[in-house]
């Protein structure tokens, strides 16, 4: 067995960082983009929830994921959960194509059918419950891996006690949005300026858990405003400059009309895109992609892509992006290429 010096296993070290964005380019090249709609109905044949973007399956994403999940008539997502249903220390985003159905976050119920969405708040207890008598068909998206990343992944679900983490400290934890709860009154000593910014460092979870709760949560279909854009016309749906208190995930949808193309564009950030409605084939980079309902595009980071509609009916494309996470690391970076040829 070879035994590296400390020179060679430190400049090793070193150079990982400095080889990362040339190799990263050469992983985005490569990654996966299209996964079709009639592969993953195949799989919810035989299992109810089904991960289609995932690291773990090889998918190139460092920050967010989706799956497709079936909930039964008549039934909750979790059978056994009785009052909780389970939280995380992550964003998620759920959209509902077919069957109706509520969901209960924090005490509160929410009702939806097709076309609406769900921005659920960091760590909020949250249960979906199918009301209907036909199954109800939904993906969703979280920002799982990177909380992974960070180390700051918790899931804590009324099914599994056992691994919870800070609920198991007893009735106030199940309560609060603030992992391990907190004071701030305990905080408060001296009459100085680092005192008061050491006050405000502890008081910041309280101030946060008190946005998330105000933050908005459901977006119903019907009120969806398009208007146009240099990609064409756009309603944005979840993002903290329309309601949401939303750090890391944020959502659009794009409506193209037949014949005509969206802008061309390229980010720093994962887009994850769901197509909605209609058929089409997208661009990324020199590659072409057909697309139709139901399928999924995962966009490779700062790769440019154009959409372009192929058939009769409107194309609606729905893009999870975590461009939110890049603008609070201060990383975000979009550039417009050519403009959509409908506005």
């Amino acid at each position: 067995m070879e035994v590296k010096s400390i020179k060679e296993r430190n400049t090793e070290l070193m150079m990982h960082s400095v080889k990362f964005a040339k190799d990263e380019q050469a992983r985005r090249k490569g990654q996966e983009i299209l996964f079709k709609w009639r592969d993953v109905e195949k799989q919810l044949g035989e299992h109810k929830h089904i991960y289609v973007v995932d690291a773990r399956l090889g998918s190139n994403n460092h920050t967010h994921r989706l799956w497709y999940d079936v909930i039964p008539p008549h039934t909750e997502e979790g059978q056994e959960w009785r009052t909780l249903g389970h939280r995380h220390t992550v964003e998620a985003i759920i959209y509902f194509l077919k069957g109706h159905g509520h969901s209960i976050i924090d005490g509160v119920r929410y009702d939806w059918g097709p076309g609406d969405l769900l921005s659920v708040p960091m760590f909020s207890w949250h249960r979906h419950v199918n009301d209907g008598d036909e199954p109800v068909l939904r993906i969703a998206s979280t920002t799982g891996p990177l909380s992974l990343g960070l180390g700051q992944a918790v899931y804590e679900d009324e099914r599994y006690p056992e691994f919870w983490v800070y609920a198991q400290e007893g009735e106030d934890a199940r309560k609060t949005l603030i992992p391990g709860g907190g004071s701030v009154e305990s905080a408060k000593v001296g009459d100085n300026r680092a005192a008061e910014m050491y006050a405000e460092q502890v008081a910041f979870a309280m101030h946060e858990e008190q946005l998330r709760r105000n933050s908005k949560v459901l977006v119903k279909q019907k009120d969806l405003v398009f208007e146009p854009t240099a990609m064409g016309n756009l309603a944005y749906v979840v993002d903290p400059r329309i309601g949401f208190h939303s750090k890391a995930l944020g959502v659009v949808m794009a409506e193209i009309p037949p014949g005509k193309r969206s802008g061309a564009h390229r980010h720093l950030y994962d887009e994850i895109d769901l197509v909605v409605g209609g058929k089409g084939k997208v661009i990324v980079e020199d590659k072409e992609f057909a697309c139709d309902t139901l399928d999924v595009l995962s966009i490779p980071v700062f790769q440019w892509h154009q959409y372009f509609n192929t058939g009769t009916e409107p194309l609606r494309i729905l893009g999870i992006n975590t461009r939110l996470a890049m603008d609070n690391l201060g990383l975000s970076l979009t550039h417009q290429g050519e403009k959509a040829d409908y506005v």
